[in-house]
């Protein structure tokens, strides 16, 4: 497919005025939100806290919790992982992020996923997979982190990140940049934009 036929169109958009800076105290190294399913990536995230033993928060619930609670029993890791639940609400999740240094996502699959510029907004560095629309939002070294579906690769990611203040502080502000291309009221007005284009490129019959 010829480059110059594809036009990216982002079909959501995040709220802003709920997913910004707050000023919090970081009480978590690491937060994970999503749903406790496989493809989710949720056991491959454990794998890599429980060697690099740092505070955790996973938000979210689903099939897999009480497996994930007896393995996080099990490798003595209870004060250091905290299972949330689901947040009542998209500001409580707000809240959480902005409490939090990194927000690791480790699907296998997604279709966009929301949470990436929702974290991005609360200037929470990312280090995600390369699903969806990660490839185009994330540039390693420049916006936060692709990861691999590797425990060690997280681990060697999250290490050196928060190592290096200064990169840090380069994925906070990149990332607050990123998120402003996907806030409710210019999302809206770039889809009409790009679908105005389309008709004017391709009138109808």
């Amino acid at each position: 497919m010829p480059k110059e036929k594809i036009i990216y169109v982002p079909a959501f958009y995040i709220d802003l005025d709920i997913f910004k800076l707050m000023g919090l105290d970081k009480e978590y190294d690491l937060i994970f939100v999503g749903r406790l399913v496989k493809n989710k990536g949720v056991n491959l995230f454990l794998e890599a806290v429980k060697k690099l033993g740092l505070k955790t928060i996973i938000v979210g619930d689903g099939p897999l919790k009480e497996s994930l609670k007896f393995k996080v029993k099990s490798l003595k890791l209870e004060n250091q992982i905290i299972f949330h639940g689901w947040a009542k609400d998209s500001q409580e999740v707000a809240e959480l992020m902005n409490k939090s240094k990194i927000l690791v996502m480790s699907s296998y699959n997604e279709g966009g996923p929301r949470v990436v510029p929702e974290a991005m907004a609360c200037g929470v560095p990312v280090l995600a997979t390369a699903v969806g629309i990660m490839p185009e939002i994330i540039k390693s070294g420049e916006s936060g982190e692709i990861i691999d579906w590797n425990s060690e690769n997280i681990v060697q990611k999250v290490k050196a990140l928060l190592d290096n203040p200064a990169q840090f502080d380069l994925y906070v502000r990149r990332g607050l940049e990123i998120a402003r291309q996907f806030g409710k009221k210019e999302a809206i007005k770039n889809y009409a934009e790009k679908l105005q284009s389309l008709i004017r490129r391709y009138p109808p019959r």
